[in-house]
C-alpha cells in the first residue's frame, strides 16, 4: 500500500511564481523570527503582493508554513537529482543525505520549530479535505531517491521501499528532536544505525 500524500493542485506559471515569492518569505521571516514573525499580511508585504492574493494561496500561517515545509521536500528531491550522493551503498547514500539536512535545520531552529508547528496545526485539516496525510510533508520522495541513487544489489525493490518509509517517519521524529535542540550529529547517528539495520 503506497503511502498517502498530500496532492497539490497545478499551478499556471503566474500562480507558481507568486507562490514561490510566498514561501521564500515565510521561510526568510521564520528563519529570523520564528513562528510568531509569519502571518498573512507580513507574508504577503515581504513577497510583494497583495493580502487578498496571499489569500488565494493558502488561509492561514499554519497553512502557508505546511506549504514551505513540502517546498523544502521538493528542493530536497531536485538536490538528490543534481547532487548524487557518493555512497556506494544505499544506507551510505541515505545517511550522507540525513547528515547534511540535520545539520542545515541545526543552523536554522527557529526556522524548522515554525515549520513543525504549523504542519501540526494544519494537517487534521488537510486530511479532513484531501484523506489522510499520513506522513505528512516528509513522507519524502527523496528518501527513497536517494537509496536507488546507485548500486542497489543485495536488496530487492520491496526492502527498499518498506525502508523508505520506515525512515521517512524516523526522519520526521529527527528533525522535531534537532529544531528542539538535539545535536545533529547525535541525530544523524541514530538514523545511520537504523538505516544500516534496515538495509544492512
Amino acid at each position: 500500500m503506497s503511502a498517502p500524500r498530500v496532492v497539490q493542485t497545478v499551478l499556471s506559471p503566474a500562480r507558481a511564481a507568486t507562490r514561490a515569492k510566498l514561501l521564500t518569505a515565510v521561510i526568510e521571516l521564520a528563519t529570523e523570527g520564528g513562528y510568531d514573525a509569519v502571518g498573512i499580511r507580513p507574508v504577503a508585504a515581504a513577497a510583494g503582493v497583495s493580502v487578498p492574493t496571499a489569500y488565494q494561496h493558502a488561509s492561514s500561517k499554519d497553512q502557508l508554513l505546511l506549504e514551505a515545509l513540502m517546498s523544502l521536500g521538493e528542493r530536497s528531491s531536485e538536490s538528490v537529482k543534481q547532487r548524487t550522493p557518493r555512497g556506494r551503498t544505499p544506507a551510505a547514500r541515505l545517511a550522507e543525505v540525513f547528515r547534511r539536512i540535520l545539520r542545515e535545520a541545526g543552523e536554522k531552529p527557529l526556522l524548522y520549530q515554525a515549520l513543525y508547528r504549523g504542519y501540526v496545526a494544519s494537517a487534521p485539516a488537510l486530511a479532513t479535505e484531501q484523506g489522510v496525510i499520513g506522513f505528512g510533508p516528509e513522507q519524502a520522495a527523496w528518501i527513497g531517491q536517494t537509496l536507488r541513487a546507485g548500486d542497489t544489489s543485495g536488496h530487492t525493490e520491496e526492502e527498499i521501499e518498506a525502508a523508505a518509509r520506515m525512515l521517512s517517519m524516523m526522519f520526521l521524529g529527527a528533525m522535531i528532536g534537532v529544531a528542539s535542540g538535539r545535536d545533529p550529529d547525535e541525530v544523524s547517528d541514530i538514523l545511520t544505525e537504523a538505516t544500516q539495520r534496515l538495509l544492512p
